[in-house]
């Protein structure tokens, strides 16, 4: 797969840089790239399942369809069968410089040699630093849709200006991303998409299975005209950086429409505006097929 050679000198420069560049939201986000660029190069040299075991967190998620614990999920695959070809096009970090994200197309084939993949996707991958100082994944989500007409661009970079800022009152940043949480959860109550569009930022990233990523308020709006619904959100776990101003959350989900309803789960990524108040930036949605229902009762 190919990758921006401008990011990666981008980020190749940034490793370069003295360690107290590494402070910065900016030399940050390049290292999460950079990060990228090894996770992706280690499954085409040993295989897919040895660089998710070496890249992924000790607790982290997949979805499998549900939340998952990571390294479980990934020691048990066999090695072979899947690998993966991706790149991000789109990433951001929090002012701490503690907790990113990155997004972007991906291939699946059966062989490393495979001409042709057999489908073709959408990932997040949400990066927190460690104790040490790596970047590791702390959650993993993907979903399929059709083979994008036109190779993906270069990478954007979302980053505060200015330094690191980890003095934050993240007490009170909490308090403020649950009211938002909460604000959105009635609304979603009575109209999902409208409840979205309220919440979202201008560039916000909606994910659905066997669709495109709807880029931004106006796509978004068309894109979920057509799922509308009464959706209810199950919580099961979440995370927030220390700078109080980027947070993730994920569960499950139940979508009431009028002809059925649609069981799921989700992740969602809400960030901080330059007044403090928390918008959705990413939503990512994944029904459970038939066989993943379990039965009532």
């Amino acid at each position: 797969m190919s990758k921006s050679r401008a990011i990666f000198c981008f980020c190749l420069a940034l490793a370069a840089a003295p360690l107290l560049a590494q402070e910065t939201p900016e030399a940050a986000i390049g290292a999460i790239v950079e990060g990228e660029r090894r996770f992706y190069e280690m499954g085409q040299e040993q295989g897919t399942r040895a660089a998710f075991l070496e890249f992924l967190a000790d607790s982290s998620i997949v979805f499998e369809p549900g939340p998952t614990d990571g390294k479980k999920a990934w020691s048990a695959r066999p090695e072979g069968g899947l690998w993966l070809k991706w790149q991000p096009v789109f990433a951001a970090m929090s002012r701490s410089t503690d907790l990113g994200y990155t997004t972007g197309p991906a291939e699946f084939r059966k062989n490393k040699e495979d001409e042709k993949p057999f489908g073709h996707g959408q990932y997040i991958s949400v990066w927190r630093k460690q104790k040490d100082g790596a970047w590791k994944v702390a959650l993993d989500v993907g979903h399929g849709n059709p083979r994008s007409p036109n190779p993906p661009g270069e990478a954007e970079l979302s980053f505060p200006s200015g330094g690191a800022d980890v003095q934050a009152d993240t007490a009170a940043a909490r308090k403020k991303l649950i009211a938002a949480q909460k604000k959105f959860a009635a609304a979603a109550k009575n109209d999902s998409t409208a409840a979205i569009a309220d919440a979202a930022r201008d560039d916000i990233r909606v994910h659905r299975e066997e669709m495109f990523p709807g880029l931004g308020k106006d796509a978004v709006g068309l894109m979920l005209s057509v799922r509308r619904g009464k959706l209810a959100l199950t919580q099961t776990g979440e995370s927030m950086s220390a700078a109080g101003d980027l947070a993730y959350a994920y569960g499950k989900y139940l979508l009431g429409k009028s002809q059925r309803d649609e069981r799921g789960n989700y992740l969602q990524i809400w960030r901080t505006s330059d007044d403090g108040t928390w918008k959705l930036a990413l939503d990512f949605q994944a029904p459970l097929r038939p066989e993943q229902k379990k039965p009532a009762g």
